[in-house]
């Protein structure tokens, strides 16, 4: 084959691989980092063209430079992918904070939730560049040998590397991007568009500039966390936030019990017509239940406890368990303390995951029982095959505690948060768990055991306080972290939304809230975990909720919006879901067949932004600190 033929066949391959570039990064940029301006990033695409047509196509003549080029796209392959997985099960790109400090299990198990829940099949397609190029990019197509010293004289006038005109259009369309994505995004500065929301940053900067600030703003935390202000929200002095109706008696008894992984959907679910949840399904009957309830997961699960626990809402790239001081904040436990009641945690995994043995003195615990509290007596697993202690065990044991703190003259709160069913949700005991031979997926066979072993420790766990007497005068209320995340065709945990732009599905979970006397039944009332807590203070008959609270209590009749400060936030309000972004707010979609028009009035939106805004001065106090030495 002659050399201009090599020549040819080799651009044409060039082409491709540079094509299939572009369309990884413009994934990235659109679907993961979610950049809003669209202009800016058609500016950096012609960036790119520029770059590669004057600089590297006429170098690829060179079999070390294709080479070469071949590591730096598997790099950027890697990026991609490690991305584009993690924004599947996470909904947002993989940062810093999730390298260094993400929810994790082990490595062997998160690599089983790797090809069990993420990896799919097609994903080949996004390696195809990089075959395409070590199909050619080791061989030597045009019979050259490299000699970067002189080949580069010769390669100056080859390449008119000279030329002024092209050092020009590149400053010319660097600067345009720049300042188009400036102009559209009301900000030039760095600093103000990452506190605005990294897409922002990415729209106007690029992807490095993220990972940057993100580096910086970790290895720069100082020794003594900072502690936020947390008494000016003047949006929520004039909100309706309880309903005034004292249900329960003095002194009554709480008990939160935090499921790992229970989807909404699982409640009253049957296959081939055997319960997975039969013991949750009768407490439904017996519950105030409600049926459009959402979680707060936009980092880990520690969003769960922080949103129940300090009616806030969580804010993304936030680890505020580890990163903030908590003890000015109010919380739940510190409302009851003051009200004479002990304050009890409990969780079966290592005191130290999320940082929670820190964390819990701070918000107010007078105790916390970790995996070094319990053991397992009933149903022993083997420490390499087990996640924690199991659920079995561990709330029969919390059970005892809670008898004993019964005993006390003083009320108790007690907040359980259970493990078993965390994914690969393979950590049950065999011999415990219902069978569901029917169910051919694998993934899908592991969880129905698990969250049914869960459900059975539940079972258990009421069955010794009732015979106690302590449920006589306790207050039950049951959620979630989130949900379980599994996308197949023999089941899929998600609630169904009709979507026409790609974002984070709200995640849908049970809430069951239950005391003897008050009316069971099912309601439509749209909530979220940070409503819990003002709901337990409205039941107990507190009149008035810190500043601090967000939340509102789910008695009230009406509605009001959902919040989840992603990186862009998202809008839930009467099963209709928005975007807010640009100072704007978007429809993206709506819970199936549920479709209709809502309006949310300059007003309230004026309110949303104000929420929004006060979340991330709370939460991103330490990137603050970081922003002050950087200006």
């Amino acid at each position: 084959m002659s050399i201009s033929k090599n020549r040819l066949r080799l651009t044409r391959l060039a082409n491709l691989v540079f094509l299939a570039f572009l369309i990884k990064y413009n994934y990235l940029m659109l679907e993961i980092f979610y950049a809003p301006s669209i202009p800016a990033l058609l500016l950096r695409n012609l960036l790119f063209i520029v770059i590669y047509l004057k600089f590297i196509e006429p170098l690829l003549i060179y079999r070390k430079i294709r080479q070469r080029l071949f590591f730096l796209l598997a790099v950027f392959t890697l990026f991609f992918l490690s991305n584009y997985w993690y924004n599947s099960y996470f909904g947002n790109f993989i940062g810093i904070n999730d390298i260094f400090s993400g929810e994790g299990t082990s490595q062997f198990s998160m690599f089983k939730v790797l090809l069990l829940q993420i990896i799919r099949f097609r994903d080949v397609f996004f390696i195809f560049d990089l075959v395409c190029l070590a199909a050619f990019g080791f061989l030597d197509l045009t019979q050259k040998s490299f000699a970067p010293i002189s080949d580069f004289i010769s390669l100056q006038n080859k390449l008119n590397l000279s030329n002024l005109k092209v050092y020009l259009l590149l400053v010319f369309l660097l600067l345009t991007q720049f300042t188009v994505g400036a102009v559209q995004l009301r900000s030039a500065s760095p600093v103000n568009l990452y506190k605005s929301g990294t897409p922002y940053l990415a729209s106007v900067y690029g992807i490095s500039s993220v990972y940057t600030i993100e580096a910086y703003s970790y290895f720069h935390r100082e020794a003594d966390k900072p502690a936020p202000e947390l008494n000016d929200i003047p949006y929520y002095s004039s909100q309706q936030q309880l309903s005034g109706k004292k249900t329960l008696p003095a002194k009554t008894n709480v008990i939160l019990i935090q499921i790992e992984s229970l989807d909404a959907k699982i409640i009253d679910y049957k296959q081939q017509n055997k319960l997975v949840t039969p013991f949750l399904n009768s407490l439904k009957k017996e519950s105030m239940y409600f049926d459009n309830f959402y979680a707060q997961k936009v980092n880990g699960s520690f969003d769960a406890d922080l949103s129940v626990l300090t009616s806030l809402y969580p804010v993304n790239r936030s680890y505020v368990f580890r990163d903030l001081d908590l003890s000015k904040f109010k919380s739940l436990p510190l409302l009851l303390k003051k009200q004479g009641y002990q304050t009890l945690a409990f969780h079966n995994n290592n005191r130290d995951y999320f940082n929670r043995a820190a964390a819990y003195p701070d918000l107010g615990f007078d105790r916390f029982y970790s995996k070094r509290d319990f053991k397992e007596d009933i149903y022993p697993i083997p420490e390499e095959e087990g996640l924690g202690i199991n659920d079995y065990d561990y709330f029969n044991q919390a059970a005892e505690t809670i008898k004993q703190a019964a005993k006390q003259e003083k009320p108790f709160l007690a907040y359980l948060i259970s493990l078993t069913s965390h994914t690969p949700f393979d950590f049950y005991p065999e011999s415990a768990a219902e069978d569901f031979p029917e169910v051919n997926n694998m993934l899908v066979k592991n969880y129905f055991k698990s969250i049914n072993f869960t459900d059975q420790a539940l079972k258990n766990f009421f069955a010794k306080l009732n015979q106690a007497g302590i449920l006589n005068n306790t207050l039950i209320v049951i959620y979630a972290d989130h949900e379980s995340e599994i996308k197949t065709l023999e089941y899929n945990s998600s609630r169904e939304f009709t979507l026409w732009k790609k974002v984070k599905i709200p995640y849908h979970i049970p809430l069951f809230i239950k005391y003897p006397g008050l009316e069971a039944g099912i309601s439509e009332r749209e909530g979220t975990t940070t409503d819990i807590t003002p709901t337990i203070l409205d039941l107990l008959g507190f009149k008035e909720l810190p500043e601090q609270f967000v939340g509102s209590s789910l008695l009230l009749a009406d509605d009001e919006p959902i919040l989840f400060l992603h990186e862009t936030p998202e809008l839930l309000y009467k099963d209709q879901l928005f975007i807010k972004e640009l100072a704007k707010l978007t429809k993206v979609g709506f819970v199936k067949d549920r479709e209709q028009d809502v309006n949310i009035s300059e007003h309230k939106l004026a309110e949303l932004q104000e929420i929004i805004d006060y979340m991330r001065d709370i939460f991103m106090i330490n990137e603050g600190e970081i922003f002050k030495e950087v200006e």
